[in-house]
């Protein structure tokens, strides 16, 4: 008996036919998964506007030096500020804002806004009102 060692020429075709179908696939998987990461951080860091904007309504005695921001939540000292490419609370470490390049707290006409930079764009978001 003759064993086989080429490919026939049906197999050839079906590989020419389904390589460009698997490479499209693999183009189209990679293009949705760059662009889920990049949205990943944008929702947390929209989240953490969100939760930190809760704690800042129901905070009192709100005190700005730098880019730290001091106040009283629940009769503790809390602190947040910007370290590492991040806008973290130090009492439990809590994660507001991620892969930021600069942050700023600024107040006037009595509100409270964070002006943030994140991927080469600056946001300047409302935060609360001042007590």
């Amino acid at each position: 008996m003759r064993t086989r060692k080429a490919y026939t020429l049906i197999e050839t075709m079906l590989v020419i036919l389904l390589l460009p179908i698997v490479l499209a696939l693999t183009y189209t998987f990679l293009r949705v998964l760059h662009r889920y990461d990049y949205g990943l951080t944008e929702r947390q860091n929209f989240l953490g506007i969100l939760q930190l904007r809760k704690r800042i309504a129901v905070g009192s005695d709100i005190v700005i030096k730098g880019d730290s921001l001091t106040m009283t939540y629940n009769n503790q000292n809390i602190e947040l500020l910007c370290q590492n490419e991040r806008l973290i609370e130090v009492e439990g470490y809590m994660e507001y804002l991620l892969e930021i390049d600069d942050c700023e707290w600024k107040t006037s006409d009595n509100y409270l806004s964070l002006s943030y930079t994140f991927k080469e764009n600056t946001y300047d978001i409302f935060i609360g009102y001042l007590k």
